[in-house]
């Protein structure tokens, strides 16, 4: 089974330790790199993507895994230079269109 972990973070090397390849992309991704990462994904079976990289990935990730055969099983961390992640907001935004509410949360 092929795992990958994307990412541009340091702490993202430590999954080589657990047999993951690990792709260390800038924190700003290229088209190339898009292409790159995306291709990486859809030949693998499980992906950790680090947040920072699925926020700019996941509009075409999403097309791509719809249409996708065997899908991968796409894992989202956050980074651990930002105190909050965005999975939350998108998550919260998800919720929101479903029920028909804007939700708050509490902090």
């Amino acid at each position: 089974m092929r795992v990958i972990a994307v990412g541009s973070s340091f702490e993202i090397d430590a999954l080589s330790m657990l047999g993951f390849d690990v792709m260390k992309m800038p924190e700003l991704l290229s088209e190339d790199d898009i292409h790159h990462v995306l291709g990486r994904i859809l030949t693998s079976r499980l992906v950790v993507l680090e947040e920072d990289v699925y926020v700019q990935v996941k509009e075409r990730l999403r097309e791509i895994l719809e249409t996708a055969r065997r899908p991968p099983l796409v894992v989202v961390v956050p980074t651990l230079k930002r105190g909050e992640t965005y999975r939350l907001e998108e998550l919260q935004n998800m919720i929101t269109r479903a029920v028909g509410v804007r939700l708050k949360w509490k902090k």
